[in-house]
């Protein structure tokens, strides 16, 4: 389900759809059988009470997709994937609206630029303290989200 989720670019409906699949995942856990067409929201509530749980592969993937830019910068070996972090290639820009870029959801995450993200990423323990930071500001546990 999460194959390749470090370098994923999210909308909106992209992280609805991980959570729905989420609760979906849970729905089969416990064989709960509902219609696709019954729309209950608090029937979430209730599941994720009887799971005693919380949703967390939205999490999983913003905190793997830090972790994996610290690796990326840190790394002498990996020039290309640094390269394209820091949008250095060159292409045309096509019509309409620029879509998301990945620098600026790790940057909305972190709180930082992307010369401070370069910078920090840099010493392990300084970054893994910003993962571990910008994880607590949205109420994920990096520990358990690591499971």
């Amino acid at each position: 389900m999460l194959y390749g989720c470090e370098t994923w670019t999210m909308r909106k409906a992209d992280e609805s759809k991980i959570e729905a699949a989420e609760m979906w995942f849970f729905r089969r856990l416990l064989r709960v059988r509902v219609s696709w067409k019954d729309r209950r929201t608090s029937g979430n509530v209730l599941l994720l009470a009887e799971m005693g749980t919380g949703r967390t592969l939205l999490s999983l993937v913003k905190e793997r997709r830090l972790k994996y830019i610290g690796h990326a910068e840190r790394n002498t070996k990996t020039d290309l994937m640094k390269t394209i972090f820091e949008g250095k290639t060159e292409a045309k820009r096509g019509r309409g609206r620029p879509s998301l870029s990945y620098v600026d959801q790790v940057s909305k995450a972190t709180g930082l630029n992307l010369q401070s993200i370069s910078q920090r990423s840099q010493d392990r323990d300084i970054w893994r303290g910003i993962v571990k930071s910008s994880c607590a500001a949205a109420n994920i546990n990096p520990d358990d989200a690591a499971r």
